[in-house]
């Protein structure tokens, strides 16, 4: 396996503003179905089941593809893999804007998830391997906030666009925004790339067969446990921010443009998640197991108030909605960003990435879906039944996983 690192402070800055700039573009573009599925709906062009199909394909093969991402970001270049996968994001997002047949949406849609599987894993990589190491820490906290500012413009501009264009017109700014996002990541690594230093690991081989190999490691972490609140949380945190535009419109009776501007309430409260988080997570001496267990519980009491939804007014309703998807972003900051950086020592950061990001990706797609399929036939207060039944296994598996992943992190 070949490390890359960059000592430079400087230019290591530059790669972390970029590969934030890339992530932040690149959640732009996915949310631009989420923002777009009420208008669609709406227009009577697809059902609720039908577009939900689309995104679920978007999901499988996200999640599909983050492992598949996630072993070979630690096998090749991540800089190459990050590039190519906006590269090929932005051509599918403008090439949803051409197309209202639901087989070729879910295939171009399907065609997104696979590329943007390429970012997540082989980022985490270079904020945790690569860059200078002073920054590491604050890296992974700020790059993680890239995930709510992106989905806040996305929801922003799509407002905008659904009250004086089309939906079509949201799928080409997403495709041109992260088309400019790969055109700065492009500059800065060739900016960079002559003072990043590449050294052959010559330990990986050695290590698979002791305590610091990559199996080993899995199961003495208890990461065989972690992976199913991983699979909840990304079920809960996709499935209510994609649905929330369309449930807003059904039970509070507002109009698709106004329900997704009102949505913007649910990133700027995701985007404190992972800094209120923090002192939470150093008070249980950095155990993101034991502080999941609480993120998870919190989101209890906002989501039983929301059974409620249809005798409250709007925006106490999104109010509740973000303090749910706020406990969710919580925990994904906790599982998929934190704990995969406990691996970096032993070089497998990339890969426990892919099966985390993977698990939680395939719980988006059964929730893009299955709570649209759900509330059409049974109503939004049985879905919300669903997420209140998920927080509470959530909280449990994390509290079940906890012993083996304490002892893990004590002995690094």
């Amino acid at each position: 396996m070949t490390k890359y690192t960059l000592d430079d402070v400087k230019k290591s800055r530059l790669v972390v503003i970029a590969l934030w700039i890339i992530y932040a573009c690149a959640y732009f573009g996915r949310t631009c179905y989420s923002a777009a599925i009420a208008s669609i709906v709406s227009s009577g062009i697809h059902t609720k089941s039908e577009i939900g199909l689309v995104g679920t394909a978007f999901f499988f093969c996200y999640g599909t593809g983050q492992i598949i991402s996630g072993i070979a970001g630690d096998r090749v270049n991540p800089f190459g893999m990050v590039l190519f996968g906006a590269l090929g994001s932005s051509v599918c997002c403008f090439s949803m804007a051409f197309t209202k047949s639901l087989a070729l949406m879910a295939v171009i849609w399907g065609a997104n998830g696979i590329f943007q599987s390429m970012l997540w894993a082989p980022l985490l990589r270079i904020v945790s391997e690569t860059v200078n190491a002073k920054l590491r820490e604050k890296a992974v906290l700020n790059i993680a906030l890239s995930l709510p500012i992106g989905t806040v413009c996305a929801y922003l501009c799509s407002t905008l666009l659904i009250k004086y264009s089309s939906w079509n017109n949201i799928f080409l700014c997403g495709g041109a925004v992260i088309f400019t996002a790969f055109l700065f990541g492009l500059f800065s690594v060739l900016y960079s790339q002559k003072s990043i230093a590449k050294t052959v690991a010559v330990t990986q081989e050695k290590n698979r067969n002791t305590k610091s190999g990559f199996l080993p490691a899995v199961v003495s972490s208890g990461l065989l446990i972690i992976i199913i609140p991983s699979f909840l949380h990304g079920m809960m945190r996709d499935g209510i921010t994609n649905w929330v535009p369309t449930m807003i419109t059904e039970e509070c009776g507002v109009v698709p443009s106004f329900s997704v501007f009102l949505t913007v309430v649910l990133p700027i409260f995701n985007a404190f998640g992972a800094y209120a988080v923090t002192p939470l997570y150093k008070k249980f001496g950095c155990n993101e197991m034991k502080t999941a267990v609480i993120c998870a519980l919190f989101s209890l009491a906002p989501m039983t108030l929301l059974l409620f939804i249809g005798k409250m007014p709007v925006i106490v309703s999104i109010i509740l909605l973000a303090l749910t998807t706020m406990s969710m972003y919580s925990l994904n900051y906790l599982i998929v960003s934190r704990v995969p950086v406990r691996f970096a020592e032993s070089g497998h950061t990339s890969s426990v990435t892919g099966i985390l990001n993977s698990f939680a990706y395939i719980g988006c797609a059964v929730s893009s879906y299955g709570f649209g399929a759900v509330s059409q036939k049974a109503g939004w207060s049985t879905v919300i039944v669903i997420w209140i039944i998920s927080a509470l296994l959530t909280s449990l598996f994390a509290f079940l996983s906890n012993k083996k992943w304490n002892k893990f992190i004590v002995g690094r």
